[in-house]
């Protein structure tokens, strides 16, 4: 998946899995993906309309996934995002499936 960097309106870190480090972008469409870098390659793990939805399909794919990067204003209620939670995890198989992963 290639998203022009004019479209990214934020990258920063926001966690690990192991020794790799995981990043959450944020793009002027308002989509949210969470994706780790394992040897050098970046691998989607989470999609969401909203970061708290990308990092929770994020945190359902790898559970040993530990956030460093926490905020009052990053939290939403998990009922409130729920019925968005099967979309989004399809949509993040198939960003998975473009990039070989799946």
């Amino acid at each position: 998946m290639q998203i022009p960097p004019a479209q990214i309106t934020y990258k920063k870190k926001i966690g690990k899995i192991d020794e790799n480090t995981v990043y959450e972008i944020g793009t002027k469409g308002g989509l949210h993906l969470v994706m780790a870098v394992r040897k050098n390659k970046a691998e989607t793990l989470g999609v969401g309309p909203h970061r708290a939805v990308a990092r929770h399909i994020a945190q359902k794919r790898e559970p040993t996934m530990v956030l460093t990067d926490l905020s009052k204003s990053d939290w939403a209620e998990p009922a409130s995002y729920a019925h968005l939670v099967e979309k989004y995890e399809e949509k993040t198989a198939l960003a998975r499936q473009i990039q070989g992963l799946d």
